[in-house]
């Protein structure tokens, strides 16, 4: 026993198998955090063209065809999309203005009126406000489901329609 715990033969090959299962293990994490990354990039890009698109068509904004162009855009279907102005249901005609305040709620108020409160920015006027929620969890591919607990992809933009 005494000799085969002297002989060294073989530890080079030892050594290399350990420290390449190692290096495996930390890039399969990077990839992970990787993947989230990317991941997360898409959903933002296609909330902001969702985003950038309904201003442009903000006379006539299609609020039912809005989740289904940012799942596509994102290309990924089981994204949970929300649609909301002025904190409500999003309406073409008979739309409600607001001031958008610095904590993200709405105070009521008649289209064009000159916002004045706390946490309102000074001289702003109040708009109809559209705002697009865009989430999904995150499923890691080779990490443990704990090391990335509840990882959830979001990303939301708010645009003035009015």
């Amino acid at each position: 026993m005494h000799r085969l715990a002297r002989d060294e033969r073989g530890a080079v090959a030892v050594e290399f198998a350990l420290w390449t299962v190692l290096f495996f293990f930390v890039v399969m994490a990077a990839l992970d955090f990787g993947m989230y990354y990317i991941q997360r990039g898409q959903v933002d890009e296609a909330v902001s063209a969702a985003s950038v698109a309904s201003f442009n068509n903000r006379e006539d904004v299609k609020f039912d065809e809005l989740p289904d162009y940012v799942r596509a855009l994102a290309e990924s279907p089981d994204l949970t999309v929300t649609i909301t102005c002025n904190d409500g249901t999003c309406k073409r005609n008979g739309r409600t203005c607001a001031c958008l305040k610095s904590d993200g709620s709405y105070l009521s108020k008649t289209c064009g009126a000159v916002c004045t409160g706390t946490g309102v920015t000074a001289n702003s006027t109040a708009g109809y406000y559209m705002t697009i929620k865009a989430s999904r969890p995150y499923v890691p591919m080779i990490l443990p489901n704990g090391v990335l607990t509840n990882a959830e992809i979001e990303q939301k933009a708010t645009v003035r329609l009015e």
